[in-house]
């Protein structure tokens, strides 16, 4: 009797933890956010599935340079005659990096437009002083190919 209050006791404990505790999940990172729509769609086609934009917010940018903000399979019942198993559904922000002037976009206040103020002003001082790259070849090719459209065409000239 003992033994059966312990194992009924040790039960009631663990269904307690549980609830309190959760049993966590498994949360696989979205291979796709962060990209841009071209890379994200490019990759996809690779694999053989379809990219389809399910869900844009803002009109700053054009859609080959929105960015994916989530993706995954679509898993919706075939009403249409189409198997829908092999597309992918993203969502785009197609605001501006950084917003200024009166267009939308990400705020300083945000990590997101921190980031791209940092990148805007490394660029800036790429392009006002070429000979920087000159001095600081790799690092800087390595800048300008990462952040495409970023340098002046000077700049990518000595490249």
């Amino acid at each position: 009797m003992n033994s059966v209050c312990k194992i009924v006791g040790i039960a009631i404990a663990n269904v307690a933890a549980l609830a309190t505790l959760g049993t966590g999940t498994s949360a696989a990172k979205d291979q796709f956010v962060g990209s841009t729509y071209a890379d994200a769609s490019a990759k996809i086609s690779e694999k053989g599935y379809t990219a389809v934009i399910s869900t844009v917010v803002g009109d700053q940018l054009k859609t080959d340079d929105c960015i994916v903000t989530s993706s995954r399979r679509a898993t919706f019942a075939p009403t249409d005659n189409f198997d829908h198993s092999k597309e992918y559904l993203l969502a785009l922000n197609c605001s501006a990096a950084l917003a200024h002037n009166g267009q939308p976009g990400n705020s300083l206040a945000t990590p997101q437009g921190r980031e791209e103020k940092k990148v805007l002003e490394k660029a800036a001082k790429y392009n006002d002083n070429p000979e920087t790259c000159v001095a600081n070849f790799d690092l800087c090719k390595k800048f300008c190919d990462y952040h495409e459209g970023k340098c002046s065409s000077e700049v990518m000239g000595l490249f």
